[in-house]
């Protein structure tokens, strides 16, 4: 404490050429921790201290979707879920474009086979009449020419 009044009052002190070795002493017992003082810090307390702690996590919850709806292709032996978290004809395209790994931009229409055999265009009414866990097989027409792709489903019984 002496020798830090002292070197704030005298810029070009120096502590080592003018310290006693009583000073010495004092200045490295006061740099080393006391027993008290390691017993009642923990290792929390230094982590607290350094700011080094675990961050906690945001936890990122999706809405459960509205609508899951099973496809597949002619060639594929499995179905594949589709979740669509709205009901619309925007969202379909969305996920099917995930999950076959096309552009959305690319889906220029979208059909549905019914059970007489007509296709009628999808819209977004066709979609609030399919039920939970519909199964469909699905078929994408691409247009390399075009750069398009068109949905064709049907209904699997």
């Amino acid at each position: 404490m002496v020798v830090q009044r002292m070197q704030s009052r005298l810029l070009s002190f120096d502590v080592n050429r003018y310290s006693t070795p009583l000073l010495r002493q004092l200045q490295e017992k006061a740099r080393k921790r006391t027993s008290m003082q390691a017993f009642t810090e923990t290792a929390a307390d230094a982590l607290d201290e350094l700011d080094l702690g675990p961050k906690a996590k945001r936890v990122v919850r999706r809405p459960p979707p509205l609508l899951t709806i099973y496809v597949r292709q002619e060639t594929e032996k499995a179905y594949n879920a589709v979740f669509m978290e709205e009901l619309t004809v925007e969202s379909f395209k969305e996920a099917v474009s995930l999950r076959y790994g096309t552009p959305i931009k690319s889906v220029r229409k979208i059909e549905i086979q019914t059970n007489s055999g007509s296709i009628e265009k999808v819209d977004d009414n066709t979609i609030h009449g399919f039920d939970e866990e519909d199964t469909f097989t699905i078929v994408l027409n691409y247009n390399k020419v075009e750069g398009t792709c068109d949905i064709l489903l049907s209904s699997v019984r």
